[in-house]
């Protein structure tokens, strides 16, 4: 028998905390490394030219000397190498620049920015297994009412996730058995196993499946996930990485497992030509993606990945007053990507989530603290997400991530109904059956919070 866990896994055996918290970082000031760049080619421009004009010549290095040039990504689907130069001095790597850019063929060249998870969590550890098997509070039938669906036999069955994050625990007994494969962006054939726990936090939400009949069930517990790790053991990845794991999506991993939902629950700080024609190739092949509409703490024009805090303290909460500095950012502002915003346990729009007219919709994020201004009559409450974690754990999180998550497990649900559905389709659908706040501007909340049962409805009949 399914049962849902409320809030704090009521019914569930004793849970042990284990003070092991995965750093936050912070605000860091740096969103790139100076030295990496991205440069992106004209149409037809072969490799061997696009190798020729990033290494020769290179203004005040001599020939023969170890002032080299390091190919990092050949990113081949948008015609672009992820390049590092010698970082002689930053007047040196300006002429670079600018010589690069006087070149007929080169069509952009872009910083390799720096991505960011977009939650904190806490790992712990279960003493015993959870008795039987259970949703979470963020999919109950008090959210984004996943259980009626599952009642008509839809569970993502036949849909495959792209988790594009810190990899995933692919020996995880709540997430094995749906892991088709998975690939390291960062390190080409390097291990796609989660370091990091953010991942493997992400794929529980999408996708976990009870063990032996005991665990979380995730949004769609019957879809297939495929890792592909692009940030690293900090929860941090360079734009190039990113990029180069779109492009093994695009290459490879839609012919080889039929890729359909990639669940993007990363920032960037800026947009860049690079980013935005990876997006938009992705888009031609039908893919769905799903993005996090980020958290708030922007400063400085660096990005604070502490998402999930709801106290309203400067540090965290978005100033509503200036909705430039926490507008929502990439790559859930392309409009070929859903930007998911995050809502509390009472279906509150939380005030992490950065806002503005690229949100979409909203889902269950949680949150870490409570407090706040009152909203129409309740304020913000604390209750954090519990998720699968490396090592066969369970961890607790919060943040847009989380959000970002329930929706691509949504999604995962109307394409077994209907396979065919487009992006626009999805989108339109979601909206459609989502259930709108009246207490927030639509900059916040987009159609509303998700309905799962209301969609699957609204889709019948199912042409599985």
């Amino acid at each position: 028998m399914l049962r849902v866990a409320r809030y704090r896994l009521t019914g569930c055996v004793r849970i042990m905390v284990i003070l092991i918290i995965i750093p936050r970082g912070g605000l860091f000031a740096a969103t790139t490394d100076p030295s990496r760049k991205i440069v992106t080619f004209e149409d037809r421009t072969s490799l061997t030219d696009q190798v020729a004009i990033v290494t020769n010549p290179l203004p005040g290095c001599a020939p023969n000397t170890t002032c080299k040039v390091q190919i990092l990504h050949v990113l081949s689907f948008i015609n672009a190498l992820a390049v590092q130069y010698p970082l002689a001095s930053l007047i040196i790597l300006d002429q670079i620049v600018l010589s690069l850019r006087s070149n007929p063929k080169v069509q952009d060249v872009s910083d390799d920015s720096i991505a960011i998870k977009d939650q904190e969590t806490s790992l712990t550890n279960e003493l015993n297994t959870p008795q039987g098997a259970w949703f979470e509070w963020g999919q109950d039938d008090g959210h984004i009412r996943v259980p009626p669906v599952y009642s008509k036999g839809i569970r993502g069955s036949g849909v495959t996730v792209a988790v594009l994050d810190t990899g995933i625990d692919f020996t995880h007994p709540n997430l094995a058995a749906n892991i088709l494969g998975g690939f390291n962006a960062i390190l080409e054939g390097g291990s796609y196993d989660d370091d990091n726990g953010h991942g493997t936090l992400t794929a529980g939400i999408i996708a976990a499946i009870p063990y032996m009949g005991k665990g979380l069930i995730g949004t769609a517990s019957a879809a297939d996930l495929v890792a592909v790790k692009v940030l690293d053991t900090t929860g941090r990845g360079y734009l190039s990485d990113v990029i180069n794991g779109l492009r093994w999506v695009h290459d490879q991993g839609i012919p080889q497992y039929n890729i359909r939902v990639l669940n993007m629950s990363l920032s960037f700080a800026q947009g860049s030509v690079p980013l935005q024609k990876a997006i938009d190739r992705l888009s031609k092949k039908n893919a769905i993606m799903v993005a996090s509409a980020g958290n708030c703490g922007q400063a400085h024009g660096s990005v604070d990945e502490s998402g999930g805090e709801d106290g309203g303290g400067s540090a965290t909460g978005c100033d509503l007053s200036q909705p430039a500095q926490n507008a929502v950012l990439y790559p859930a502002v392309y409009p070929e990507v859903m930007a998911v915003a995050a809502t509390d346990i009472l279906n509150n729009v939380t005030k992490y989530g950065r806002y503005g007219p690229q949100v979409a919709v909203t889902a269950s994020g949680g949150a870490l603290a409570s407090g706040g201004t009152p909203v129409c009559g309740d304020t913000q409450q604390s209750g954090r997400l519990l998720s699968t974690a490396p090592g066969s754990g369970y961890a607790w999180g919060s943040g847009t991530s989380h959000a970002a998550a329930h929706a691509s497990g949504v999604v995962a649900l109307a394409l077994q109904c209907k396979p065919s559905l487009s992006f626009n389709q999805v989108v339109a659908q979601l909206q459609a059956t989502a259930h709108f706040n009246t207490c927030y501007p639509a900059v916040r909340q987009g159609a509303g919070l998700i309905d799962a049962a209301q969609l699957i409805q609204a889709l019948q009949p199912c042409t599985q």
